[in-house]
């Protein structure tokens, strides 16, 4: 490599392939997906879940009709390394927020997923 005579300006130009997008391109794009992720205060992992129960006790109605089984019981299940799982048992009034809560995870797994494509890109232009 030889060096630049004094005063000299170097211009550089990042070279694209004809069918990807630009690097400027890539970047607004990032920042978009950025913004657009939701507030994070109320974002839950887990699964919620719904069970109807029949109890032990061999007279009781729940025994004679599926429909007439204790519940519902609403659980969060949330699943940890080593195919461990718990399960945290929240009363009616907080499904909704539970609900939500979920929702928010998987709109901000979404969303980081896609940043993590972009970033992807962004690297693949800088070869």
């Amino acid at each position: 490599m030889t060096a630049s005579p004094p005063g000299a300006i170097i211009l550089v130009s990042y070279m694209t392939r004809k069918d990807g997008p630009s690097r400027a391109r890539l970047l607004a794009q990032r920042r978009q997906e950025a913004d657009r992720l939701p507030p994070l205060i109320d974002v839950m992992r887990g699964t919620l879940l719904r069970y109807l129960l029949t109890c032990g006790k061999p007279a009781c109605r729940c025994h004679r009709s599926p429909k007439d089984r204790h519940g519902p019981y609403w659980y969060v299940a949330v699943s940890y390394a080593g195919s461990r799982q718990r399960r945290y048992l929240i009363p009616a009034e907080h499904v909704g927020r539970a609900r939500r809560g979920i929702s928010i995870y998987k709109k901000v797994w979404a969303g980081l997923c896609r940043i993590s494509e972009i970033n992807l890109e962004l690297l693949k232009l800088q070869r």
